[in-house]
């Protein structure tokens, strides 16, 4: 039995959805790094201001 191939249409729109994917994983580091800003920001503020 042979693998089907797919149409280039179809292989076409598989990379252009990989790449979009690729993309969103450059971002990742960026947006973890701001969450971790802010509950940094959070647990400086209560320990510093409301001595919890």
């Amino acid at each position: 039995m042979s693998p089907v191939e797919p149409s280039s249409e179809l292989r076409e729109r598989i990379q252009d959805e990989l790449e979009r994917n690729r993309r969103w994983e450059y971002r990742l580091p960026v947006y973890a790094g701001i969450a971790l800003l802010v509950c940094a920001v959070i647990i400086v503020v209560r320990v510093v201001f409301l001595h919890v």
